[in-house]
């Protein structure tokens, strides 16, 4: 039977350890002395790890008009029941372009991948499917039917669609689904801001050969990158060495421009752990 690390350290050290709180517990207290950041406007480009703080509806179809998925041939699937059919071709449709005629019986246009589908013409024969005769004939080697390879319009988003959910973190692909419907301004949260630091004398970030009693800082940037990669903005003070006074004025000044102050170091019951020291007196502690 699996026990917790609170009810393993109850087991061996006894009522030493009674006011100990499980991690759940602390992460309860933590959260709940939070206090929610009211909402910003950001442009899309910017929202990449980032929450939605207001559903974001769709204003505009898409696609926006009915295209062809494929470079092919625009057809009445009426005149294509049959493989062998040949088509008189009246032109040719690029993306961002509109024909200026309509696909009539016997009559088809050779369009290309995204181009709006002509007037008159109800399927794609794919340019795989067919053999080009001439510039302005063409044989299509496949039955059609209606609707082939044709991307109608709204079949992705429609007006009134929520696309995105407050509360909805938007990943890279999200940005450009936002940019797609044309939400370029959003509501979100402000990224946190994280204070960081370590305390102790025995700790080193300059690389060098370590002197006797030294070791090396890992614990802060482990941390600083685990926070960076949950999009807040990290406030790195490095290491501070255990000295009461300097630290509480550390703690004192960061406080008044971060969300949030994590610690790493100096919470135990020595004589140089001083960050317990310093917010037993500046700050209500509710473990350690």
């Amino acid at each position: 039977m699996s026990v917790s690390f609170y009810e393993a350290c109850r087991k061996i050290c006894g009522d030493t350890v009674s006011d100990v709180i499980s991690l759940v517990e602390a992460q309860e207290i933590v959260i709940g002395g939070c206090q929610k950041l009211e909402p910003v406007m950001a442009d899309c480009q910017q929202m990449a790890g980032r929450v939605i703080a207001q559903d974001v509806v769709a204003t505009e179809f898409i696609p926006p008009f009915a295209n062809s998925a494929v470079d092919g041939f625009a057809v009445r699937a009426q005149d294509v029941k049959t493989a062998g059919v040949e088509l008189e071709v009246l032109g040719v449709i690029g993306a961002g372009h509109i024909a200026n005629y309509e696909i009539g019986e016997g009559q088809t246009a050779r369009i290309m991948t995204g181009a709006p589908v002509p007037q008159g013409a109800d399927s794609i024969v794919m340019i795989e499917d067919a053999t080009v005769i001439s510039e302005t004939r063409v044989r299509c080697n496949k039955p059609a039917q209606v609707g082939d390879a044709i991307r109608e319009i709204g079949e992705d988003v429609k007006t009134d669609d929520v696309v995105f959910a407050a509360g909805s973190v938007i990943n890279p692909a999200g940005v450009g689904v936002l940019a797609a419907i044309n939400a370029r301004q959003v509501f979100t949260y402000p990224r946190l801001r994280v204070a960081m630091l370590s305390t102790g004398d025995e700790l080193v970030i300059d690389g060098g050969e370590l002197k006797p009693g030294q070791i090396r800082e890992s614990n802060l940037t482990m941390l600083a990158t685990m926070i960076s990669a949950t999009d807040c903005e990290v406030i790195n003070l490095g290491i501070i060495d255990d000295d009461e006074a300097k630290l509480e004025k550390t703690l004192r000044e960061v406080a008044t421009r971060c969300d949030a102050i994590v610690t790493s170091g100096g919470v135990g019951q020595g004589d140089f752990d001083v960050v317990k020291i310093v917010l037993s007196r500046i700050a209500e502690m509710q473990w350690m």
